[in-house]
């Protein structure tokens, strides 16, 4: 049974205000879609803490940057230095993350999509995999800075 896939950004959120918001939806697993999990600048947002606050409040953590990070390692997913989306779709590793979350979401488990950015609109949670799952059907939630849900962006 397909439900809501959420996303997230951090952005400039506590930590403790992040939590709640997971919570308020009822998000089970956090999926990581950072290419590097690391947060210069909101140290509670790196891998392993993030995980730690994650695990005390019974939120899984699921890392899956390698396949759905928007500056992927491969070169051929760049046209003149800039990354190319369209190219990142027909990727044997980005097919194989979003099996992963399309298999994890047709489980019956509430995700979201985490990356660093707030606004969906300058994020690969939209361009690259909100788009790329809103066209294969499935229904798109991005949770906003205020907490309110927002749906019409994609």
């Amino acid at each position: 049974m397909a439900i809501s896939i959420y996303t997230i950004g951090y952005g400039n959120r506590q930590i403790s205000n992040f939590i709640q918001l997971l919570q308020k939806f009822e998000i089970e697993i956090l999926i990581d879609v950072r290419t590097n999990p690391f947060s210069r600048f909101n140290p509670e947002f790196r891998t392993k803490k993030l995980e730690l606050h994650l695990i005390n409040h019974e939120i899984k953590y699921l890392f899956l940057g390698t396949e759905l990070g928007g500056k992927p390692s491969d070169l051929s997913c760049y046209t003149n230095g800039e990354v190319d989306y369209s190219k990142i779709q027909f990727k044997d590793f980005f097919i194989e993350g979003i099996e992963q979350v399309v298999n994890l979401n047709l489980d019956g488990l509430k995700i979201a999509l985490m990356c660093a950015e707030q606004s969906p609109l300058q994020c690969h949670r939209k361009a690259l995999i909100g788009d790329y799952l809103k066209d294969k059907g499935f229904e798109i939630l991005h949770i906003d800075k205020d907490g309110s849900l927002l749906n019409e962006l994609f």
